[in-house]
């Protein structure tokens, strides 16, 4: 008998998807063996099946490429030095495999790791399979909740960013924020931030629709009624280009911009209004240490991120998921089912 098999997709070319079958990874003393339920697709997923992906340019990644970095499952078998997690818990884990040893792992700063793998984008397999390994250390268990996985604990995954932007300032009672793009980060800095006592705005500067369906208070607002100088916190989401200026326009004088959007493009900006105004821009990269968290308001608030899911789609229609993901959703979201 040969090795067990799985289905896994896996971007062939630029613009070329397909379902192939593949051996069904193994796993090692300090692994975890999980059986994918959902995954997740965001715009780097669509820049890897673009072929216009940094990844794929700076040769980190290549054809054919397994893609998936948004998922979740449940334990199907541990390696033998595993004793925190049994078979059948729901689990999640980090994009971002740290390897504990450098600096940066030692000061503590897990997501400036200088040598990281990050899942289904450069140095480790996708979640776009039936099975996927991981170290344990890069896990994290739901426990066994109601109904098992379901297509909104995905946005765990998206949500600990966020949540590592968000612990760079303090919201006090009545802080105006200004949350640029509606996209899946920024839906879901808008729901984080309904939890606090502060004024939230949203700026859209691209195509995507407003999500009418979101059960939380916010104002939309187009570029043009975006009053300068008035918001306490500016957090980036979009990456859209000039939009990086913008958000520091917006900004008061000693104004917060939390920079979560990776445009694609270099942007100009006016280090004079920074200089003068004493504006504070953070740089935000992935929130290795907010898994636990994110884990758990996805869990106690599911209605709100439920929302967030435009359409779930089989694993066979794996081109559909990626038509909706660039022209065709009017949520966020969109989910590859492996059930």
């Amino acid at each position: 008998m040969g090795e067990p098999s799985m289905r896994t997709a896996v971007i062939d070319a630029p613009r070329s998807l397909s379902v192939i079958s593949a051996s069904r990874p193994t796993v090692g003393p300090r692994d975890v063996l999980v059986r994918i339920a959902y995954v997740g697709l965001c715009g780097t997923d669509l820049e890897l099946a673009h072929g216009t992906s940094q990844y794929l340019v700076d040769g980190r990644a290549s054809y054919p490429h397994r893609f998936g970095h948004e998922w979740v499952g449940s334990v199907v078998t541990t390696g033998v030095a595993v004793d925190d997690l049994a078979v059948g818990e729901v689990v999640t884990g980090s994009t971002m495999i740290h390897c504990q040893s450098c600096r940066e792992c030692s000061a503590g700063r897990r997501n400036l790791c200088s040598g990281l793998c990050e899942v289904g984008l450069y140095g480790w397999p996708g979640a776009a399979a039936d099975f996927l390994a991981m170290p344990r250390h890069a896990v994290v268990s739901l426990g066994r909740p109601d109904g098992g996985p379901r297509p909104a604990h995905v946005l765990i995954e998206p949500l600990v960013t966020v949540l590592e932007a968000l612990a760079h300032t303090e919201l006090a009672p009545g802080t105006t924020v200004l949350v640029v793009g509606a996209g899946t980060i920024g839906s879901l800095a808008a729901v984080v931030l309904s939890r606090y006592p502060v004024t939230v705005e949203i700026l859209e500067p691209g195509a995507l629709p407003h999500l009418d369906p979101l059960s939380y208070r916010r104002h939309h607002r187009s570029p043009s009624e975006v009053a300068s100088r008035a918001y306490d916190v500016v957090v980036e989401c979009s990456g859209a280009p000039g939009m990086l200026g913008e958000s520091l326009r917006a900004a008061v004088p000693g104004g917060l911009c939390l920079l979560v959007g990776v445009a694609v493009g270099a942007e100009s900006v006016d280090p004079a209004v920074i200089a003068l105004d004493g504006l504070r821009i953070v740089g935000v990269r992935h929130g290795v240490d907010h898994y636990h968290r994110a884990a758990r308001l996805v869990t106690e608030s599911g209605a709100q991120f439920d929302a967030l899911v435009d359409e779930v789609v089989p694993l066979r229609q794996v081109d559909r998921a990626f038509a909706l993901l660039e022209r065709g959703r009017t949520r966020p979201k969109v989910v590859i089912d492996l059930g």
